[in-house]
């Protein structure tokens, strides 16, 4: 069964909070490792034994997002959808000069012509034609 862009889109969010949980654990050796004197047994051992495991899992989920990026951005962007998320931010934002900000601001975050830059350019699009009228 193929993926939707909303499913990519998802296991992508889901890569960030895994990454995210990855460094929370790396902060916890770091604050272990600042204390280690005060432990009656060895701590630095065992936090090297967590680092060392956490680098090559971060490479995997590094790996994996990858992947799914790569999926993603195979996929046309649905012009009903992206007219839909126009007219959303309209309705709730009105100011259109802001959305225009606001839009190019999100397309940043994106490589150019991923799905996401591609979703972003679109929504400019709309804004903008809207804009003209």
């Amino acid at each position: 069964m193929a993926f939707t862009a909303q499913e990519l889109s998802k296991l992508l969010t889901e890569s960030k909070k895994a990454r995210n949980s990855l460094d929370k654990v790396l902060d916890f050796v770091d604050l272990i490792n600042k204390r280690q004197d005060d432990f009656p047994g060895d701590v630095n051992t065992p936090g090297q034994g967590i680092r060392g495991n956490a680098e090559e899992t971060g490479k995997y989920i590094e790996e994996i997002s990858s992947q799914i990026n790569e999926l993603l951005n195979e996929f046309s962007v649905d012009a009903d959808e992206v007219k839909d998320a126009a007219k959303k931010l309209l309705l709730y934002h009105g100011d259109i000069i802001q959305l225009i900000h606001y839009v190019e601001t999100q397309k940043t975050a994106y490589k150019e012509s991923s799905y996401w830059w591609r979703y972003w350019q679109a929504v400019t699009d709309i804004l903008n034609e809207r804009m003209v009228k």
